[in-house]
């Protein structure tokens, strides 16, 4: 129980983690290697292959982590109800559009497998790389409706506004941080 627990809360951060450190490490065996031996062919590839995974790991990161792209001044300003029924019906709208883009994912990664197409330079099956569309919309699936799910339980309750999330996440930074160039009551307009 506690694994799901973990994977539930970290697991995109760790995929993300480990695809970043791998361009890192990758990039720089290149840079030493042109500086000091023959270039390498494969690492270019590599590292677009990392980056385009870690993009489609970060969609259920940001629903998670309820980063998604929105205006949240202008939610801010309607009743609590209003902006609650909102979050759900856009909530549905985005679980519905993540599914049918997980269901042409698979349709396209198919069509990849069937072809048989390589990659140019580390001849690895172009259906791996497209599987990346099938596992982020599938997680982006997956956390939408689990956010749909927090919504609807949660109706009621209060939530922070864009402004005190802010303001929140600024102190969380400097307590993190150690950086003591604001006081916290400051920010907070004199309560902490």
């Amino acid at each position: 129980m506690n694994a799901l627990k973990w994977l539930n809360k970290h697991f995109e951060e760790a995929i993300m983690i480990i695809l970043l450190a791998a361009i890192t490490c990758v990039m720089m065996a290149q840079i030493i290697a042109r500086s000091f031996f023959n270039s390498m062919t494969w690492p270019e590839e590599f590292c677009r292959y990392c980056y385009i995974w870690s993009v489609f790991f970060s969609l259920g990161y940001t629903i998670k982590k309820g980063n998604m792209l929105k205006v949240g001044i202008v939610m801010d300003l309607l009743p609590l109800k209003i902006r609650k029924s909102i979050e759900i019906i856009v909530n549905i709208i985005m679980l519905v559009l993540f599914a049918i883009f997980f269901r042409y994912a698979i349709v396209f990664t198919k069509g990849a497998v069937i072809s048989g197409q390589m990659s140019s330079a580390m001849r690895v099956p172009m259906w791996f790389m497209f599987s990346s569309t099938i596992v982020g919309f599938g997680l982006a699936t997956i956390r939408m409706f689990q956010q749909l799910i927090y919504n609807i339980r949660h109706f009621s309750e209060k939530a922070e506004t864009t402004l005190e999330a802010t303001l929140k996440e600024a102190i969380e930074e400097v307590e993190t941080t150690g950086i003591d160039i604001v006081d916290k009551a400051d920010l907070t307009g004199g309560e902490v």
